[in-house]
């Protein structure tokens, strides 16, 4: 059997703080330690996501081998140092979108319907970490492969770009609401990037920050785009960069303040943050990250205002490794 390394541990950490949980192995204001755990991943750690319970999800789906046909996911418990393998899928939900239900479930949003060339999956599922089941919800209008799915500031989930049922980019939007499904689709007029970077913004509308070299809002009330408000310095799309929602706090007047990084091919060590994060009428380059990468996902936990609800969703992808044999997690600095 294979086995695989989470290269995500620092951001399993950094979640597990923004859903409050207390066993929490790196903070950031302390420098920690990385070390590498006994406990083998059975699965490729395609896509993860911490659950409300502090339990980990991982979904693999076929795990990047076309010629898989058993789709697995698993729940890794950080306490207990196990992973538990979960029944088989019944649809392959390989480089899928997912994102945390107002109600503590995740969506798994699209997934893998075909193999180079990549096709997208309409279908959807909801996982309960309770009852550690998956159930299928309604599908959406067409298929998505590689998309980014956006918790709106109501708490409807909006899902845009992947790749389609025939392989062409998905364009449209569709917002989900729990209980009553997909609303119709709400084409952009252009073309976004797969994975795109989307992140909620205090006064609820939703910043676009690439990969590609223009930045865009959507505005969930009128389901209207605007045109591009910036382009980044960097010339070439961050292909497998990553962005982040800065902190939001009583200190910075919860202003918003998005930084991009790396991505590109060859890779670039430059990072850009919007000189006015409210309009993002250009961007100005910051200090470069060192060495250039890609491959990036990055994640913040941070507090809210109250009544102004925000959450990231950075949409990069984690590529899949391919061999490896344990996992590594960070432990806190001795005092």
């Amino acid at each position: 059997m294979k086995r695989w390394r989470v290269a995500a541990a620092l951001v399993v950490s950094a979640g597990l703080a923004s859903f409050g949980v207390q066993n929490v192995h790196a903070q950031a204001a302390a420098q920690g330690q990385w070390r590498t755990l006994p406990l083998p991943m059975p699965i490729n750690p395609v896509h993860i996501a911490v659950m409300h319970t502090g339990k980990v999800l991982i979904v693999a789906g076929s795990g990047n081998v076309a010629a898989e046909t058993n789709f697995r996911a698993a729940v890794w418990d950080l306490d207990a140092g196990s992973i538990a393998m979960q029944p088989l899928l019944a649809w392959d939900m390989f480089c899928n979108g997912m994102v945390a239900l107002p109600d503590g479930r995740l969506l798994i949003n699209g997934g893998n319907l075909q193999y180079d060339p990549f096709h997208g999956q309409l279908r959807n599922s909801v996982f309960d970490p309770l009852l550690g089941a998956f159930t299928d919800v309604e599908n959406m209008a067409h298929g998505r492969w590689y998309p980014t799915v956006t918790t709106l500031g109501d708490g409807r989930i909006m899902t845009f770009s992947g790749l389609n049922e025939t392989g062409g980019t998905n364009s449209a939007l569709e917002i989900y609401t729990n209980g009553s499904g997909w609303s119709s689709e709400y084409p952009a007029g252009w073309t976004p990037a797969l994975y795109p970077r989307m992140h909620l913004m205090p006064d609820g509308r939703i910043f676009y920050s690439g990969s590609g070299t223009g930045s865009r809002f959507f505005n969930p009330t009128t389901h209207a785009w605007s045109a591009v408000v910036a382009t980044t310095n960097y010339s070439q799309s961050r292909t497998y960069g990553t962005s982040v929602l800065l902190p939001l706090t009583p200190a910075n007047g919860y202003k918003p303040r998005v930084i991009i990084m790396g991505g590109g091919n060859p890779a670039t060590a430059t990072t850009e943050s919007p000189s006015c994060p409210s309009t993002a009428r250009r961007w100005n380059t910051r200090s470069a990250t060192s060495p250039p990468a890609s491959g990036l996902t990055a994640s913040t936990s941070r507090p809210t205002a109250p009544s102004r609800p925000s959450r990231t969703s950075a949409g990069a992808a984690a590529t899949p490794i391919p061999s490896a044999s344990s996992i590594s997690k960070p432990s806190p600095r001795a005092s």
